[in-house]
This record gives C-alpha cells, sequence and structure tokens, in this order.
C-alpha cells in the first residue's frame, strides 16, 4: 500500500536524519482527514500531534520518491520585514536525497511510501488544519477594531484619492499594493531605488502613520496635513531626491542620516541610531539593518 507523507521543512531543519529513495525507514505517523475529506499523513516527528491527543502508530515503509514543495514569499503589505506566501503555484521538484536537517531551506517534503504492513497504520483522525493556526480571539478583535477604525476614519477618503493617483501615476514602474486597513507598498520595478511602505495605527491615543521609507522607519500622524506629505515623501523617492549616509560613530553605536529632498525645496531629515560592536577596527552590526549600512553614502536612483 503506497500512502504519501508531509514533513514540513521547519521540522526537517531542526533535527531531521538524511533518507533516501529505496531506503526502508520507520516513523511514527498520524492519518488526519479535514472536513473536505482529504486524507493526509503527518509526521510526529515532535511528538506535537501525539501531545494535543491524535493517535499516531510506528509505521514501517519503504521510501519510492522524494517531492521537495517550495513556495514563492513576499512582502506584507506595508510590512516589508514580514514575509508571506504568495498565491503563486508551489514549485514542486523531484529529488533521490534528502540530507540531514542542518542548513536545510525548503517549506516542506512529501515522501511517497510503499506501507509494508497496511495494519500498522493509525486509525483516521478528523482534523480541521484552520484549528492549528487559530487566531486567538484578542488578536482577532484588534484587527477587526483597526479595520473598523480605518473604515469609519474621515481621513479613508483621502488615503483613497492618494493611492488611486499613485497606482496611475507608477503602475508602469512599480507595484502598488495596499489592503482593507489602509496599509500599503510601493516597491519600484529598479532594485537601486527607494521603497516605500506605510501601516496605520489606531491603537493608541493618536493615531500614527508607521512608514518604511528605504529600509528606514519614519512615524508621522495620522492627520490631512502627513497624508499630504506621505505622497510629497513618495514623488521624491520616484524622482531619486533620497540620500542615506554615515554620520561617524559614538561608543558602540553608528549614526545613520536620511534626507528626502521635497519637491517643494524642503529637506526631511532623520537621524537613526544603529547599534553594533567593535573588532580589530571594524563595526559590525547587530540586527536587521546590515544592507543599510553596507551602502555607506547613498543616493537611491529615480523609479524610472
Amino acid at each position: 500500500m503506497q500512502i504519501k507523507a508531509n514533513i514540513d521543512g521547519w521540522a526537517h531543519a531542526c533535527c531531521g536524519p538524511a533518507f533516501s529513495t529505496g531506503d526502508t525507514v520507520e516513523w511514527v505517523m498520524a492519518q488526519l482527514r479535514s472536513p473536505r475529506g482529504e486524507v493526509s499523513f503527518e509526521l510526529d516527528d515532535h511528538d506535537q500531534l501525539s501531545d494535543s491527543g491524535v493517535p499516531v502508530s510506528s509505521v514501517t515503509a519503504r521510501i519510492v520518491s522524494i517531492e521537495l514543495v517550495d513556495r514563492h514569499y513576499v512582502a506584507a503589505i506595508g510590512d516589508p520585514r514580514q514575509m508571506i506566501a504568495s498565491e503563486e503555484p508551489a514549485r514542486i521538484t523531484e529529488v533521490i536525497h534528502i540530507p540531514a536537517g542542518t542548513d536545510f531551506d525548503h517549506d516542506s517534503i512529501i515522501v511517497c511510501l510503499d506501507v509494508l504492513d497496511p495494519a500498522s497504520l493509525p486509525p483516521v483522525h478528523e482534523w480541521d488544519p484552520q484549528m492549528e493556526f487559530e487566531v486567538p480571539d484578542e488578536i482577532e478583535q484588534q484587527r477587526s477594531a483597526r479595520t473598523a477604525s480605518y473604515q469609519e476614519s474621515e481621513l479613508r477618503e483621502q488615503f483613497a484619492k492618494l493611492l488611486e493617483r499613485l497606482t496611475k501615476t507608477y503602475e508602469t514602474v512599480a507595484s502598488v499594493r495596499f489592503d482593507q486597513l489602509g496599509n500599503a507598498s510601493l516597491v519600484p520595478t529598479n532594485e537601486e531605488a527607494a521603497s516605500v511602505h506605510w501601516i496605520l495605527e489606531f491603537a493608541t491615543d493618536k493615531p500614527r502613520i508607521i512608514a518604511d521609507i528605504a529600509q528606514a522607519e519614519w512615524e508621522f500622524e495620522l492627520d490631512e496635513q502627513h497624508i499630504d506629505l506621505l505622497g510629497q515623501i513618495i514623488e521624491a523617492a520616484a524622482r531619486g531626491q533620497i540620500t542615506d549616509r554615515r554620520r561617524g560613530w559614538r561608543m558602540k553605536a553608528m549614526f545613520m542620516e536620511m534626507v528626502i529632498e521635497l519637491d517643494s525645496g524642503q529637506k526631511l531629515k532623520q537621524r537613526q541610531k544603529i547599534e553594533g560592536y567593535f573588532g580589530k577596527g571594524n563595526f559590525g552590526i547587530v540586527g536587521s539593518m546590515g544592507d543599510r549600512m553596507e551602502r555607506g553614502n547613498h543616493r537611491y536612483a529615480p523609479w524610472r
């Protein structure tokens, strides 16, 4: 009897052993049926299933084939540091060997197994995969409140007009994405140009725009004046009028200064402290600011 087992990439990367087609393996498995009637076989390689009460059993089988599954990931709208799976179909690659987990970097593994004793398979367990990733009530409530705050905001129409104008103006040179929360991402096709992202924050007494401009974080009050300023900043980014400079260091920190030249002639400046460490005359980065610092004194290219 042949079955297909799924192994999560993170689980194998943790401590999974090497295996190849033709090998005989003994794996602890569960047999799960989704609400749609689909049956899947999952490895209980970290006791995550047995601890939840799902019946598991040890199954001896010969490996018939192995496939690697890789999904395409994109930055979340408004937050380039959060990567989410896109709607593109996953890429499937057939292989004959899986190395031990160290440095394994794939979403999942699908293994076709020839089960030597079908009677050893565990009983089918009714399983809703959505329950595994259930969003806590308080987080869902916060999300709903944010959506309601944006939909009821008097500034929503101004944002809508801004996004409509930006889409029409830059749709041939940049990807313009936005969602129902008022968050947006503008990523130019030219990789040497500056991207702009923002999220709207309603959790405080003073709602804010938290913007990521060429990997530097800026904060503005959420009002008509700053929505208009945000549009001017995007126009400056599109013209290539953003520079980032090193401004020396003090103690164990490097300082970076970003300057945005608006069309009006006004210059917006922000100095940011970047924590690091010294070693043999070199400055090392602690955190995710390495790319920005490596560019040193840099002027971003125009979008067009």
